[in-house]
């Protein structure tokens, strides 16, 4: 298969392309009119899907292979809108494409092609955790292993939930893709009354200071709408199964306060809730010897 062009509306500084220079393949899988990107990495017998955080891309998972690649194979998608995923559809990303989408990687096995995948386990990280939740929701019957980390759609700050919104705020936000300069106006005040945190400032100015960044993330808030799985039912159902969960979450975490992760850990029989001395940002190689530690019990 043809890959599609590059999309630079969408490439991201912080892991740069290709794939190859960082000794690991990269690969499209399509889906309609759009192209999926992925990498694999590692070399374990178990499959884990994994999922990248907002503005960022699967290269940002690799330098977990350290941790999880002698159990794992790992299968990282680009989310559409971000890294070289190109989400051709008239339509915004929704949960009924994303489900497709891993019904597919499932149906295809793009390691095996001639072997049927039966298990699998998921691991998200912060927006790629709602992904993540909403494969559990799906298929908690075929999941051995759960990862959280920072995970978003556990309990989502209203402020970002687009879902909340009426239709006139959608409006505002849209216009403000455009028209960005009142928003700047008015994050910079907030910055000088110290009403936002200066990380929080920062993590705001920079998602947004060009306009591909701010299409991005209207694109982005729009299709997260719908990834809202009933979380009750979802623990419901990893406690009928016994599935093993862990999450990671930073004590000093702006974006998903710690106690997003002991509201999920509550209630959970097979669960380890690992609390970092971290802030949002902990996907490095300091997560590694956590992680390897917490799977000496799998």
């Amino acid at each position: 298969m043809r890959p599609p062009a590059k999309n630079s509306d969408y490439d991201l500084p912080l892991s740069s392309y290709p794939a190859e220079e960082k000794g690991v393949q990269g690969a499209f899988l399509q889906y309609k009119s759009s192209f999926i990107h992925y990498l694999c990495f590692g070399t374990g017998k178990k499959i884990l899907f994994a999922f990248h955080g907002y503005n960022e891309n699967a290269l940002s998972l690799l330098v977990l292979e350290k941790s999880l690649g002698a159990k794992y194979t790992v299968i990282a998608p680009d989310i559409p809108y971000h890294g070289k995923t190109e989400w051709k559809e008239e339509n915004h990303f929704n949960t009924d494409d994303f489900i497709a989408i891993v019904r597919l990687f499932i149906s295809e096995n793009v390691l095996h092609p001639a072997e049927k995948i039966e298990r699998f386990s998921v691991l998200g990280f912060s927006m790629g955790g709602k992904c993540a939740l909403y494969v559990a929701h799906a298929y908690t019957d075929k999941i051995d292993e759960l990862f959280l980390l920072a995970s978003d759609g556990i309990r989502t700050n209203k402020v970002y939930n687009v879902a909340v919104y009426p239709k006139w705020g959608r409006g505002i936000f849209k216009t403000t893709i455009r028209h960005p300069t009142w928003f700047f106006a008015f994050i910079n005040m907030m910055n000088k009354l110290k009403l936002l945190s200066p990380w929080l400032y920062k993590f705001t100015y920079n998602h947004m200071d060009t306009k591909e960044k701010r299409q991005r993330l209207y694109n982005t808030w729009i299709s997260m709408a719908e990834f809202n799985p009933d979380i009750e039912k979802v623990k419901e159902q990893l406690n009928l199964h016994d599935t093993r969960v862990f999450l990671f979450f930073g004590v000093r975490d702006e974006v998903i306060p710690v106690q997003v992760g002991d509201y999920f850990a509550d209630g959970l029989r097979n669960c380890t809730f690992t609390r970092l001395d971290r802030g949002h940002y902990f996907i490095d190689d300091k997560l590694n010897p956590i992680i390897e530690e917490a799977l000496k019990a799998v």
